[in-house]
């Protein structure tokens, strides 16, 4: 999500942390479809860490998503997918979606009060 028109560095953060998400939500749908798959490694998408780091810095669009392969214990096909982990991972990742969203619709809300004066 590219959100640069009118932001600061806590919206470009927001912006930045929705990709994060997006790219963890994919991940976690990728690992439920290929439940069954042998050989299959679940994927882990990591960003939390590096966009604080970035924040901290002033540029969290600097911040990296890292996509990474799961080295948790295999069943004996190989695969090492959980799926009650990836339900519930999935379920905070929605939630922290919408904290997200509704937070970016409050701060342009407040943004387009303050252009029409009222």
């Amino acid at each position: 999500m590219t959100i640069f028109a009118i932001s600061d560095v806590a919206t470009r953060a927001l912006g930045r942390a929705l990709d994060g998400l997006d790219a963890r939500q994919g991940a976690i749908a990728s690992n439920v479809a290929n439940v069954e798959t042998p050989g299959y490694q679940a994927r882990i998408v990591r960003f939390e860490d590096d966009l604080r780091r970035a924040m901290n810095n002033g540029d969290p669009m600097s911040s990296t998503i890292e996509i990474d392969r799961s080295v948790a214990a295999t069943r004996l096909n190989g695969n090492n997918v959980n799926l009650d982990m990836e339900l519930m991972e999935s379920s905070q990742t929605v939630l922290a979606q919408r904290l997200i969203t509704q937070s970016l619709a409050s701060k342009y809300s407040m943004l387009r009060t303050a252009i029409q004066g009222r």
